[in-house]
């Protein structure tokens, strides 16, 4: 798991399946001999995952399936091959095919590795390390984020992902209130809820005292 949720959790709570769209890019041409595809400026690095669909009328160039993942060998900035595994060798296509379509997977794992890091810049220090199975509420949080990442990726939403980061702050930090104070250097007594604890002065913005004490 690349953080907080799953990507099932990400369509679950998040965005349907579909609603980001992937159209890819048309290649410019296959190269048989060298085994390359020509599509300028590609900006796949050895490795990344890669797709292919052939437009109406067209086909793929043989052997390649559709929907299948194949592994990219960057050989220039305007050309790639493919490969079966990650770190396999090129495969030797024996047709160029015809309007073929090279489709980046979404990086859905990378939204969700950010959602994370969000998660983990917002919960205060006393509710972590946060360990399997995770509370909802933070699978949630996780799940939402990486989709407003996607939205913002594909341009199909207009909310702020710094409004949903206040937001997601705002949220977490009272549901930690609610989380007993952690550590081995932490008295009995301290170890309460803290949610019963959270009015007067000296305390921060969170309710906390700033001197370790309730």
């Amino acid at each position: 798991m690349a953080g907080y949720c799953a990507r099932a959790d990400v369509y679950a709570v998040g965005v349907p399946r579909g609603a980001i769209p992937n159209e890819g890019r048309l290649a410019l041409s296959v190269d048989t001999t060298a085994n390359t595809f020509a599509l300028g400026d590609h900006a796949f690095a050895t490795d990344d995952p890669v797709h292919f669909r052939a437009e109406m009328g067209g086909s793929l160039p043989a052997p390649l399936v559709a929907g299948v993942t194949y592994f990219a060998i960057a050989t220039t900035d305007d050309t790639f091959q493919v490969a079966a595994t990650a770190g396999g060798s090129a495969i030797d296509l024996t047709t160029a095919g015809a309007e073929i379509l090279v489709i980046a997977p979404l990086p859905i794992d990378r939204w969700i590795e950010w959602g994370k890091e969000v998660i983990n810049q917002a919960i205060p220090a006393h509710a972590v390390p946060l360990e399997a199975p995770y509370p909802p509420i933070i699978v949630m949080t996780n799940a939402e984020l990486a989709a407003a990442k996607g939205g913002y990726f594909s341009g199909g939403t207009s909310k702020s992902l710094a409004d949903m980061i206040v937001m997601v702050q705002a949220r977490l930090e009272t549901w930690a209130k609610g989380v007993p104070l952690r550590g081995e250097n932490t008295a009995p007594e301290e170890r309460t809820n803290l949610a019963t604890s959270l009015t007067a002065p000296p305390y921060d913005r969170r309710g906390w005292s700033r001197f370790g004490a309730l």
